[in-house]
């Protein structure tokens, strides 16, 4: 197995000996770099070729360290001790199938996306049909049936050894002659049970030395049972090229569902080898540009809200927002949307200005939205993005959530956290609850776990992840905002002391649905005083506020 990077620089000369043109471009005459991510098997040098993506490449290089640029298209021995004497052989295994699975995924999730090159290319249509196998698939395929099947692989292994080597004491007093010593015959020629051929037992010895031999191969977990000698080196190969012969000629010696199932395994996978020899074999793809978007959509299936109108990801004006979901507003009982963006970097980039101001527009075209149905009345009633007394607007939250990978290759936590404060844009100063003034979070999260949880069944999983989240991108927030801002409940003394002090108060004030009488006055830090000065006599109390 051959492992490549999106977007890292290799030498062109190289990259034409494993992958198609079609899928790197040059960058000058020597080097070029690739912008797919996914599966290719190249049937002239019989290898699979895996291309991770670019979150893979950190500040040092790479994130497998024992990869050098020259030597990292066509693996060595000595490359491969390394990745073995570390671990690390089988986690790029494991990588390499989440992969490949995250982008079939994403095919099933969008039937009709335009990224995916898994059916034409250049008028070159592959053989990843819907019912076709890549080698990685029948690789898999056959790994689950070892991992799923070893009480039945024991109970084989039991009767087949059960009777063997077993005396036959009638056909041995009969047929042979015993010594005779103080009168005790002895006998040392025994005739004993011959065992018929076990042709359940014959399959596990091919099953298990396949497994062995594209171990060599693709480096995962697998440690052959001690009790079967296995079919390897030159023996092996010979059986590569005539194995379809072999198990024609045994095909009808199995009844049961699950040996059957074995068999049709094993021959999908000889039959493949030998057309791979013969040439026959025509290159396999499954290839993503832009992994971005499969990266979108993996965040969008732990965080988003799939349940949501169109209309709210998918803009007037052209834009589609990746993340957005429903959830208690700062201000305690309403609610509000809440609204993200992926953001698929290199680890070491960071997110740019125009980032952020296309992350801004986003927000105000769901406000924009939303205050449209406002105006109309047709505005849920949870929802608040403005109230008519103070004229003053909910504060909506933004995030940004891009991805790193952990350095101790852990699929199995988040590692989810905040890089630096919030970014904050506003029009006027000290206008907390103006429709202009908005912030955005930026996090990090493990990207492994990501594409482990994008595959995984366990429902709760996913759920609980998405619980945890957004509460604790709701308490950053808030946590950030009572930093910044004072707060105080005002208890006006009688309706007109809004229209007394608007042009005092406009997007200072705001008066959530839980309130009655009351007024929430947000004052960016240090408190401003001359505003009491000038509302004091207009109200009956006051007392300090935290968001919560």
């Amino acid at each position: 197995m051959i492992i490549l990077f999106e977007e890292y620089q290799y030498k062109t000369e190289k990259l034409k000996q494993v992958l198609s043109e079609r899928y790197f471009f040059p960058i000058n005459s020597i080097y070029s770099k690739i912008n797919y991510v996914g599966y290719y098997f190249n049937p002239i040098i019989n290898n699979s070729v895996i291309i991770f993506p670019k979150v893979f490449i950190n500040e040092n290089g790479l994130a497998f360290d024992v990869f050098e640029p020259e030597t990292l298209v066509l693996p060595t021995a000595e490359i491969r001790n390394k990745l073995s004497n570390t671990g690390k052989d089988k986690i790029i295994f494991e990588i390499s199938t989440w992969l490949f699975r995250a982008i079939q995924q994403f095919n099933k999730r969008h039937f009709y996306n335009s990224i995916s090159e898994n059916q034409f290319l250049n008028q070159v249509v592959t053989n990843l049909e819907e019912k076709s196998n890549t080698e990685l698939d029948i690789i898999l395929s056959l790994l689950k049936f070892y991992k799923e099947n070893q009480s039945l692989f024991s109970f084989i292994s039991k009767s087949a050894h059960s009777q063997q080597n077993k005396i036959n004491w009638h056909k041995t007093i009969n047929k042979k002659q015993p010594i005779i010593q103080n009168n005790i015959p002895i006998y040392i020629d025994l005739a004993t049970t011959r065992k018929k051929i076990n042709y359940d037992e014959e399959l596990l010895v091919l099953f298990y030395s396949t497994l062995n031999f594209i171990k060599g191969k693709y480096a995962f977990d697998f440690y052959p049972p001690q009790n079967y000698e296995l079919i390897k080196g030159h023996q092996f190969e010979n059986i590569l090229r005539k194995g379809c012969r072999y198990l024609k000629s045994i095909k009808y010696k199995y009844y049961s569902d699950k040996m059957i199932s074995l068999y049709n395994l094993l021959y999908a996978f000889f039959e493949r080898s030998e057309k791979t020899q013969s040439k026959k074999q025509i290159e396999e793809i499954l290839l993503i540009k832009d992994f971005n978007i499969v990266f979108e959509d993996m965040i969008d299936d732990l965080i988003g809200d799939s349940k949501l109108l169109p209309e709210l990801k998918n803009h007037a004006d052209g834009k589609q927002v990746d993340h957005i979901y429903k959830y208690k507003s700062l201000l305690v009982e309403d609610e509000i949307y809440f609204v993200g963006d992926s953001k698929y970097y290199k680890p070491q980039n960071s997110v740019g200005k125009y980032s952020k101001a296309k992350q801004f527009t986003y927000a105000k075209n769901v406000i924009q939205y939303n205050i449209d149905l406002f105006n109309d009345n047709k505005l849920d009633k949870p929802l608040r993005y403005r109230e008519n007394l103070t004229e003053g607007y909910n504060i909506t939250p933004n995030f940004f959530i891009s991805a790193f990978v952990n350095k101790d290759f852990d699929f199995s936590k988040s590692y989810l956290d905040e890089t630096g404060k919030p970014i904050m844009q506003t029009h006027f100063e000290n206008r907390l609850f103006d429709r202009d003034t908005l912030f955005v979070q930026s996090y990090n999260i493990n990207f492994l776990f990501v594409l482990s949880s994008y595959l995984t069944n366990n429902s709760s999983l996913k759920t609980n992840f998405k619980k945890d989240t957004q509460k604790k991108f709701r308490e950053r927030l808030v946590s950030f905002i009572n930093d910044k801002y004072h707060f105080y409940i005002l208890e006006p003394n009688d309706n007109s002391f809004i229209e007394k002090h608007f042009k005092l108060l406009n997007g200072k004030v705001y008066k959530p649905s839980h309130l009655t009488e009351e007024l929430i006055l947000a004052l960016e830090k240090p408190d401003r005083t001359d505003i009491f000065t000038k509302i004091k006599s207009d109200i009956k109390t006051k007392k300090e506020y935290y968001l919560t």
